[in-house]
């Protein structure tokens, strides 16, 4: 096995053991807890190549950092729009449209937004 091998395992393992859909920078820092030695750099490009093989999912949601996701099985995601927290939502079914304005539809992605119940149960604490 190669050290490029078990890096990959490590972040991996990381990656799919949080389940917060983490940034990058989450993943790193997670790491570097218990295998100081892989660089931010390793982390960040070891997540871009499993997200490309299509090993882990990247999530571009809006207006966010972007998130990897360990579960790559057919499922939504929900962001929290005053904690950002992301969480997974089964999937739905959705027609191509009518209308693609000339596009080849290669694929699509939906991203749901709301309150999660931490924040809705401290907003009612507020009130």
């Amino acid at each position: 096995m190669t050290r490029n091998t078990i890096q990959k395992e490590i972040i991996l393992t990381a990656l799919c053991q949080m389940r917060n859909h983490p940034t990058a920078a989450m993943v790193y820092e997670e790491v570097h807890r218990e295998h100081p030695s892989i660089s931010r750099s390793t982390v960040y490009r070891v997540l871009g190549q499993m997200a490309e093989d299509g090993t882990i999912l990247h999530l571009g949601l809006a207006g966010s950092d972007a998130r990897f996701d360990g579960n790559t099985f057919q499922h939504g995601h929900v962001r929290c729009r005053l904690c950002g927290r992301v969480a997974d939502i089964p999937a739905v079914a959705i027609a191509d449209p009518d209308d693609t304005a000339g596009f080849t539809l290669e694929e699509y992605a939906v991203e749901y937004r709301g309150i999660c119940p931490d924040c809705r149960v401290s907003a009612n604490d507020t009130v």
